[in-house]
């Protein structure tokens, strides 16, 4: 796990990025605080992009097929975003900048995610990199690429959330309701083949998986509201119409020119062709370490069997149900 220097400017922008997460006016109101948060036991660094090998960083995501969210924020560019990646792919992103004028600038998508690839150029700008498990990415999903639920006009706040929950339990079908408390947000729940997957409390975080757990935090609501959406993909090769590559590099074959890929990237191509071939045991793990053993050599790749690399590949098996 990566441990923060003594230097105190590291220090004073660790507490600042807490706070920012933690506040009252902070990322629980604005659309990165959809994004799945992080458990104490995943694997997480946080630290300026000038002491994270950013390059080095994303080629690692996509070549060893990881499930991660990226957080940054840019006090100096006063601009925020977030980065959902299933198996090395991205499967959301949201950027959303104020600009001098005091208008906020929201995109999604691709488009997105080449702000997103700019603002990790900024030296000061703070990235908090750390594991999400596959079934929760998949689920959380559905809030940018399912269908969102229209109830009817006689139904209670309470019957909403009832049919809503009842539906994805029954249906099996990847899917998320998000409780707010008027315009924040205030839990999200994950459900995953027919069952509860996670309960988020941005009061009391990780919560029991349970629907006591659900119906507790429902009755401290004093104005809730709910907001159901399923994912309608079925197997993998579906999921993946929603996806694109970390780097670039999945959706150009590399044969290709390297010329005629983005400059701004930096991605070592040589590097990356190698992770495709040789995978790497707990990749991200390995890339939260220690800064100073980043310094001292680059990152080592365990070799192994190019056939079992392919076989192994999350994307490869088309037809695997979700």
């Amino acid at each position: 796990m990566f441990v923060w220097s003594d230097r105190k400017s590291q220090l004073d922008d660790k507490e600042r990025l807490e706070q920012i997460i933690g506040s009252s006016d902070g990322l629980n109101q604005r659309a990165m605080g959809l994004f799945p948060h992080p458990k104490e036991e995943a694997p997480r660094r946080v630290d300026f992009a000038s002491q994270i090998k950013c390059r080095q960083l994303l080629v690692n995501i996509e070549g060893n097929e990881e499930t991660c969210v990226l957080r940054l924020i840019s006090q100096r560019n006063k601009s925020r975003a977030a980065v959902l990646i299933l198996r090395g792919r991205v499967l959301g992103c949201i950027y959303g900048r104020k600009e001098h004028d005091g208008n906020l600038i929201q995109l999604m998508g691709q488009e997105a995610f080449q702000r997103v690839r700019l603002e990790i150029l900024s030296s000061d700008t703070i990235i908090d990199t750390y594991k999400v498990d596959d079934k929760t990415a998949i689920a959380a999903s559905a809030i940018f690429h399912g269908e969102l639920y229209q109830p009817h006009s006689t139904e209670t706040v309470k019957e909403t959330l009832d049919f809503s929950l009842n539906h994805l339990l029954e249906s099996s079908m990847p899917g998320t309701i998000v409780l707010n408390e008027n315009i924040d947000n205030a839990a999200i729940i994950y459900i995953f083949k027919g069952k509860i997957h996670g309960v988020f409390s941005f009061e009391e975080g990780w919560l029991d998986n349970s629907r006591e757990a659900i119906e507790k935090l429902f009755l401290k609501l004093g104005h809730p509201e709910v907001q159901a959406s399923k994912l309608l993909a079925c197997n993998i090769w579906e999921l993946k119409q929603f996806t694109f590559s970390v780097t670039g590099l999945e959706e150009t074959p590399l044969s290709a020119s390297h010329s005629q890929l983005p400059v701004s990237s930096g991605v070592d191509y040589n590097e990356l062709e190698h992770l495709r071939n040789d995978k790497q045991e707990h990749g991200l793990s390995a890339t939260l370490k220690d800064r100073e053993r980043e310094r001292e050599e680059p990152t080592r790749f365990v070799p192994g069997s190019s056939n079992n690399r392919v076989s192994q590949s999350y994307w490869k098996n088309k037809n695997e149900n979700l």
